[in-house]
């Protein structure tokens, strides 16, 4: 056997031509501190949804549609997803009893007392996080990891989710 393919220039070498990463220690922390907050962020968000009892896509969906989005196009356009997942997820809450469709959907009284309940249980959570960091430093926080899961789901969309994370570390 030959030796082994050059390895061609990665994402990381492009940051680290930039300085915004020092080497591969400092790539290797970030990566960490993603994993640990990953790591006490998860169990929080199953606590959230078993507590309300829905799995947070659908309450985003649900609040979608509290906040006066009546439709599924509507729905979709607010928390980026496809109309047809929207028609499928509003048809889950329909059966809930949480939503009722027609030319229009409107949250019930039942969707209401879990979007609520829900709200709470956030506030709670959101606390915690704003006592640690502060209030600017937890809305700046907020912004930045929109930016990153915006750039990472850009990714998966052009070229399709087996292939993101492949096709993110080796673009140039």
């Amino acid at each position: 056997m030959g030796s082994p393919a050059p390895v061609e220039p990665t994402a990381f070498a492009a940051v680290q031509t930039e300085h915004l990463i020092g080497d591969v220690g400092d790539a290797l922390r970030l990566l960490d501190a993603v994993e640990r907050v990953r790591g006490h962020a998860h169990p929080l968000i199953l606590g959230l949804q078993d507590a309300v009892g829905l799995k947070m896509p659908a309450a985003l969906v649900l609040s979608a549609i509290a906040n006066g989005r009546s439709t599924a196009e509507g729905v979709a356009e607010q928390i980026g997803t496809t109309t047809a997942e929207a028609e499928l997820a509003i048809s889950d809450l329909a059966a809930l009893g949480m939503v009722r469709s027609g030319r229009q959907v409107v949250v019930t009284a039942l969707g209401q007392a879990r979007l609520s309940q829900l709200d709470g249980l956030t506030v709670r959570v959101l606390d915690v996080v704003t006592g640690i960091l502060g209030p600017d430093d937890a809305a700046h926080l907020v912004r930045l990891l929109h930016t990153v899961a915006d750039g990472l789901e850009s990714a998966a969309v052009s070229s399709g989710p087996s292939q993101a994370l492949p096709n993110v570390l080796l673009q140039n």
